[in-house]
């Protein structure tokens, strides 16, 4: 629900529905998908999701949408990424000899 909070928030900036800020967010700033499917019950809905090609997005819009859906990938990627391990395998460990 965060991440449909924040398309509605996103679409009253710029008013547009949330549909045509979904599907532009969704499909038409991310180079992996090459298509989409639309599944409509109406005439009107494949109609205002042509306006998606009109959206145009600042870069805190879409920064606010990317972050409201990121995946936390969970153990062990967190402690991988951390600072802690990057050091480590990376060569800033410091090893002071015991004495």
């Amino acid at each position: 629900m965060d991440i449909a909070d924040v398309v509605k928030e996103v679409a009253t900036e710029l008013g547009r529905t949330t549909a045509q800020v979904g599907m532009a967010w969704a499909t038409l700033q991310n180079p992996d998908v090459t298509a989409s499917l639309i599944g409509a019950r109406t005439l009107a809905q494949p109609e205002d999701d042509l306006g998606a090609v009109e959206v145009d997005f600042t870069a805190s819009q879409l920064a606010r949408l990317d972050e409201s859906s990121a995946i936390g990938l969970g153990f062990p990627h967190d402690m991988l990424a951390s600072d802690r391990m990057r050091a480590a395998t990376q060569g800033d460990l410091k090893v002071e000899t015991r004495r």
